[in-house]
């Protein structure tokens, strides 16, 4: 009897483990992948740029702000923010006159949040529609920025 009543026992406790232990088999892995998936999101961010043309930098900001600047101005300055850089990059400032390239200036970025700045010498000849592209390193257009250099008076 005493025999009987062990195997009974332990038929009983194969019979609520079983069960138990599959279930915890198949619940496991999906919740593994999802964690992986946020993982991948986080390592991945895109890369995003403030930018403003202007006349001068001072304290590392943006200094005389336009769209439009005179004919004397001598120089135009690119500032920009980067944000959301994970490693260390670089940035292009692609300055164009007319469509035609007239400069590329690489730029480096070593931070999260990293401001930087180009500047391009303005002939007083050099007059009407340009442009700068902001350009990231696997040569991705960021952000284009038109302005103009006005007619002498």
């Amino acid at each position: 009897m005493r025999k009987l009543t062990f195997m009974a026992v332990a038929a009983l406790a194969l019979i609520f483990a079983v069960p138990a232990m599959a279930q915890e088999e198949t619940t496991a892995p999906p919740e593994k992948k999802e964690a992986v998936k946020v993982k991948e999101a986080v390592e991945k961010p895109a890369l995003m740029v403030e930018a403003e043309l202007c006349t001068g930098i001072e304290e590392r900001m943006p200094t005389g702000m336009a769209d439009t600047f005179a004919p004397d101005v001598e120089n135009v300055y690119l500032w920009c923010k980067v944000i959301g850089c994970k490693d260390t990059t670089v940035v292009h400032h692609v300055w164009y006159y007319k469509g035609d390239q007239m400069a590329d200036v690489e730029l480096p970025v070593r931070s999260p949040a990293w401001r930087t700045y180009s500047s391009k010498k303005i002939l007083p000849s050099w007059t009407g529609d340009w442009e700068v592209k902001i350009v990231d390193a696997d040569g991705n257009e960021m952000k284009s920025i038109p302005f103009k250099i006005a007619a002498p008076e």
